[in-house]
């Protein structure tokens, strides 16, 4: 093919995208910042540069960067803000305008901006005082979120049923955000999915859609934890697609995206969808390298790809092709009972496990038992199966034998 792809990330999570692009003939340059990163191996060219810090990528395309880039990405990782600023700075951002990143990082403007536009969303405030979370509560009642306005991956999130020891809540979330400021929101019962879009041409394509699993979200609580999804979505409805599809075109024209990638997190309430966020990104969590694929025969990652070079997509590539049912399954720190690991047994992988990964190791000293966040998950599993209840079950099955001793 002849192009040059820049990608933001080498960790585990980050091969398979890498993989796509050296399948479809790009050659490939990869950034992270640590010296031995997973796709350190696989990139045609790898340099230990620190993805979340901008002076260092810039010293990196100064010194270092001899080769005319055609695209940069970042599979899964949350820096929209520092993709798009470095596709300006190469002068080839064929995707996110740098005021739209700016945005769409911000959990609290991204809901003035929903709010703005007429797009259902739920209640919710900037607050930074007890008296603010009390009138806010006084308004809109129980239950309410507590979350830091920049942060990811559940991380500073508290779900809270009263105000007992609401001073807790609210210095975790602060200590949670970079920039200090909090934001509360009402929690809204139902269904919630995990959508993934693509806008071409400015035209919305609806691909992935997972169901979260939230059912033994007691055993977390107050933080808010999810044990994976399952796809395709028995819960979105073709009123809840048209729903969804409408506000993505509302958010992709007012942000000036024409090309693109639209991750939303959503809840149906009483029937109708809600947007919690969105995010101008691929989705981690093997979502969008291996969920979606799997599911709807959609190759996500090189259609991803061939936005970001701004090269052509037929609309064969965004035809989905199947709907096969898919399960992704976590283990947590709570299935623990060693304080210090000395042996993990892993079950042989059958045909109808897809993929699993393991992040404990041998001699790994466990320093709590409590799961606060996403990031101390400790191993997944994705399944599939002609049944959904068979896809969650084979999941379930090949997670229990895993065994820390």
């Amino acid at each position: 093919m002849g192009k040059t792809l820049l990608v933001l990330g080498g960790g585990p999570d980050q091969l398979p995208g890498v993989l796509k692009a050296k399948e479809m003939g790009i050659y490939t340059i990869v950034l992270d910042g640590n010296p031995d990163a997973h796709c350190k191996s696989y990139a045609d060219e790898f340099y230990s540069v620190s993805i979340k810090h901008i002076e260092q990528i810039d010293t990196f395309i100064k010194e270092k960067l001899n080769k005319k880039v055609d695209g940069v990405i970042a599979f899964g990782v949350d820096i929209p803000y520092i993709i798009s600023y470095v596709a300006n700075r190469l002068d080839v951002n064929y995707t996110i305008p740098l005021e739209s990143a700016i945005l769409s990082e911000n959990k609290f403007d991204s809901k003035e901006f929903m709010k703005k536009h007429k797009i259902n969303i739920p209640p919710y405030s900037l607050i930074s005082s007890m008296e603010d979370i009390k009138e806010f509560t006084n308004i809109n009642g129980f239950p309410i979120v507590l979350k830091p306005v920049d942060n990811s991956a559940a991380r500073g999130i508290s779900l809270l049923y009263d105000l007992n020891n609401i001073n807790k809540y609210y210095e975790y979330a602060l200590k949670n955000s970079s920039c200090k400021k909090i934001m509360i929101e009402k929690y809204l019962d139902g269904p919630q999915v995990s959508t993934e879009s693509f806008v071409v041409n400015g035209k919305i394509y609806n691909i992935g859609f997972a169901d979260r699993n939230y059912k033994d979200m007691d055993k977390f609580l107050p933080n808010i934890i999810e044990n994976g999804g399952d796809l395709p979505s028995i819960f979105m409805s073709d009123k809840h697609k048209f729903q969804l599809e409408k506000y993505l075109e509302i958010i992709s024209k007012e942000l000036n995206i024409k090309n693109g990638v639209i991750k939303g997190d959503i809840v149906i309430h009483n029937d109708n969808l809600y947007i919690i966020e969105f995010a101008l990104r691929l989705s981690g969590g093997n979502f969008s390298t291996i969920e979606i694929p799997e599911s709807t025969g959609v190759d996500f990652l090189k259609v991803a790809i061939k936005l970001h070079l701004n090269l052509e997509i037929d609309e064969d590539e965004l035809l989905i092709k199947k709907n096969k049912f898919i399960s992704l399954r976590y283990k947590f720190l709570e299935d623990i009972n060693t304080q210090i690991i000395k042996n993990i047994s892993i079950p042989n992988k059958d045909d109808y496990i897809i993929a699993y990964k393991v992040y404990l190791k041998e001699g790994d000293k466990i320093a709590s038992f409590k799961t606060t966040n996403h990031l101390q998950r400790i191993s997944y599993v994705i399944s599939k199966s002609n049944m959904r209840d068979q896809s969650i079950k084979y999941a379930n099955d090949f997670l229990n034998k895993i065994k820390f001793s």
